[in-house]
């Protein structure tokens, strides 16, 4: 079947039908480009007979949709493109929305609390206790005076972060 070019409101009826309709499992292929062709054959990047009060061409969108066989296209011009882009949006958003996953805030809830818990503990210092020179009392107090160092090195990590934003943010 070849591509049909069609208005940009039969465009988008006929999308919502390919979202909506029995062969809707199918993959659906949307493609945008900029519209750069002239009637001469020739492709001019800095051609300023077209400039708008902005200063740069305007240029017209052509949009396709491919579904199997099923192919069409709209030229979009660029007048329209505002109002376009809007009822396009709100097609997509609808025809997406059943089918899109809910976010697991119960989860992101808990990560957070988990990541809060373990930047308080960071703060807590550990108690190294006076122990024997050897045997079991030496490494008890060898991992904890270990356990305190991980902690200072972990503490001077996080105040650099934050103070590295903190002077990013004044910038």
């Amino acid at each position: 079947m070849p591509q049909q070019l069609v208005s940009s409101e039969e465009f988008l009826t006929k999308l919502e039908a390919c979202f909506s309709g029995p062969s809707s499992s199918n993959s659906v292929w949307l493609t945008h480009k900029r519209l750069t062709y002239s009637p001469d054959g020739d492709v001019q990047m800095n051609d300023e007979s077209e400039s708008t009060e902005d200063g740069g061409p305007e240029y017209e969108l052509l949009i396709r949709c491919t579904q199997g066989d099923n192919k069409f296209s709209a030229k979009i011009p660029a007048s329209s493109l505002s109002s376009f882009h809007s009822t396009y949006g709100s097609l997509l958003k609808s025809s997406f929305a059943p089918h899109m996953r809910k976010r697991d805030k119960k989860k992101e809830k808990s990560r957070a609390e988990v990541l809060a818990k373990k930047r308080k503990e960071v703060y807590v210092d550990v108690t190294v206790g006076e122990g024997g020179k050897r045997g079991k009392g030496r490494r008890q107090r060898q991992r904890k005076i270990k356990a305190q160092k991980k902690k200072e090195t972990e503490r001077e990590r996080i105040e650099s972060q934050s103070s590295g934003t903190k002077k990013t943010g004044e910038a």
